[in-house]
């Protein structure tokens, strides 16, 4: 089976008409990337609070972006853990920033960070990314 990216992708499919159709900022090949995304009000958890997750969500894009910068093709969430330390408000921009912090042959460490545009801080993530090969071929929902 062929990886192949055909802009559906919740989080960065401009072809996706419910996603959140973000545009990564990939820069220093893979070592920093950033997305700003402005959540609409329906997806909120809470009334006017932006449901946790979609925090999770931009946070695991930030870091998977890493991985697919640090190893220049496609790459996945190996593991991801959240951390929330304030409620987002919805229709509100939020800046994500990940880093990268560590890189083996087969996984890329990052955290990553959600902000208001003031800096306030709402959620911090840290996860390891791992590339998939041409040749991934996931199981067959009928085995």
């Amino acid at each position: 089976m062929a990886i192949e990216n055909n802009n559906l992708c919740f989080v960065c499919g401009m072809e996706n008409p419910f996603g959140l159709q973000v545009k990564p900022e990939v820069r220093d090949a893979g070592a920093h990337v950033s997305i700003e995304c402005t959540p609409s009000a329906h997806l909120q958890g809470w009334a006017d609070i932006l449901h946790g997750g979609i925090l999770s969500t931009l946070l695991d894009e930030a870091i998977t972006y890493v991985g697919i910068g640090t190893f220049d093709g496609p790459a996945v969430t190996a593991q991801l853990e959240v951390r929330f330390r304030k409620p987002a408000p919805t229709g509100v921009k939020l800046l994500v920033r990940a880093e990268r912090l560590k890189v083996s042959r087969r996984l890329v460490e990052a955290k990553a960070e959600v902000t208001l545009s003031d800096g306030t801080l709402i959620a911090t993530g840290m996860g390891k990314v791992m590339p998939v090969s041409e040749s991934f071929a996931p199981a067959s929902i009928s085995e």
